[in-house]
Formats: C-alpha cells, sequence, structure tokens
C-alpha cells in the first residue's frame, strides 16, 4: 500500500533504509522516487530463487504428468490406461536468464530438457548451464516457437510490459505450456485468456499477475 508507506515514512523523518522483502520494487518507485537521496533502499533479489525455480518444474511436470487427469480418475474411480508423457527431451524455452532462469535450467537439465534462452544481452554470461540456443529480442517469434515449455521470469521495465501478447502465443506450439514468474505486466493477460479458450495452447501456469489479489470476475 503506498499511502500506508508514505505515511510510515513521513512517521520516520530519521528512517536510514527501507528494505523490500520482494525482488520487485516497481509497486514502491513512486514513493521511492520522492525520498530523499540519504535514504538507502534494498530488495530481496535471489531470496525465491529455488523457490520459484522448483514452481516452473512442477507446473511442467502437472501439464507432462497430466496431473489433473490423474486426479480425475482418482474421483470417479476410474482406471484409465494412457500414455505418460516425460520431460526428457522436450525444449525448455527461458524468456530472460537472470538467477531465477539460471535455477530452473540447471534443475530442467538433471530431468534431459534441452534448454534455449531469450534474452536482450544475447552474449551475457550463462551461468552453470548454457543454453543449446540463445536469441535476442529480434528473434523472439522463433523463440516461442521451439520451445515446449515457456518460463518467463522478465522484470518489469518499459520495454517489458506485454512482451508475452498475442503474437507470442500465435508463435508457439499447440503443445506448448506458458509458466510466468516474473511480473504479472509482462504478460498481456487478454491475449493469454484468448489463447486459452480456443485451445492456441496447451496450458498456462501463473505465479504472478497483473493486479494482485484477483479480483472476484478473474478467468
Amino acid at each position: 500500500d503506498i499511502g500506508a508507506l508514505r505515511g510510515l515514512l513521513a512517521a520516520l523523518p530519521r528512517c536510514a533504509w527501507l528494505h523490500s522483502f520482494s525482488a520487485g520494487v516497481d509497486g514502491i518507485a513512486p514513493v521511492l522516487r520522492e525520498t530523499p537521496d540519504t535514504l538507502r533502499a534494498s530488495n530481496a533479489r535471489g531470496a525465491f530463487t529455488s523457490s520459484l525455480a522448483e514452481y516452473a518444474l512442477a507446473a511442467a511436470l502437472h501439464f507432462n504428468k497430466q496431473v489433473p487427469r490423474c486426479m480425475a480418475n482418482r474421483a470417479a474411480g476410474r482406471w484409465e490406461r494412457f500414455t505418460m508423457n516425460v520431460l526428457r527431451g522436450k525444449t525448455l524455452g527461458l524468456l530472460g536468464y537472470g538467477s531465477i532462469a539460471r535455477a530452473t535450467a540447471k534443475l530442467a537439465a538433471a530431468f534431459g530438457m534441452r534448454i534455449i534462452a531469450l534474452r536482450r544481452n544475447v552474449g551475457g554470461e550463462a551461468g552453470e548451464v548454457v543454453p543449446e540456443a540463445t536469441y535476442g529480442y529480434d528473434d523472439r517469434a522463433a523463440f516461442f516457437g521451439a520451445a515446449d515449455f515457456i518460463v518467463c521470469s522478465l522484470p518489469a521495465t518499459g520495454e517489458t510490459r506485454h512482451f508475452v501478447g498475442a503474437a507470442a502465443f500465435e508463435a508457439m506450439k499447440e503443445s506448448a505450456v506458458f509458466i510466468s514468474l516474473g511480473r504479472g505486466d509482462v504478460v498481456d493477460e487478454a491475449a493469454l485468456v484468448a489463447a486459452l479458450s480456443r485451445g492456441r495452447i496447451c496450458g498456462a501456469a501463473l505465479d504472478v499477475f497483473e493486479q494482485e489479489p484477483l479480483p472476484a470476475d478473474s478467468p
């Protein structure tokens, strides 16, 4: 709550350090711009890296192993024979290649997945797992079309707002799964709903949204 934060800082004129428990500080950026240069600010960058990487793999397994189908069969007391998919050999596309993406790549590599990445700085440091292919922003359509699972961990900036929109979903495979971990503003949620509604992609798992908490009428 920006109003509450403004009130708190007004009541603490000698405050010298402000810490955000989240990695992103775009929500409190207006207040930070109003504070004197003597106030230092920090965030929790890296604190949730492992948790979010595990979430990404859990989401991939949820769709790959058809967990809803298994749960429906269990609830119905139904014995159904079907082929269980595997992650090995599937392509994981990492949209952004910061700490979260690198941790996700490390886990995915243990499953035998192929790793590709899309990042602004194509020649930047790769970390422990070097992607088999790295795409620049101008090659985003090829990136989206090559991945079976797309994990988005981009930060919220003017350049990345609605970076994943209708064109991105059109470029994805119909069997693709989109997983969003970064910032809600990066994804055009209306375009995502449209893509899911007409079966343009297989599924999506979102940990972040443009509006949080979600409104009661959210699809």
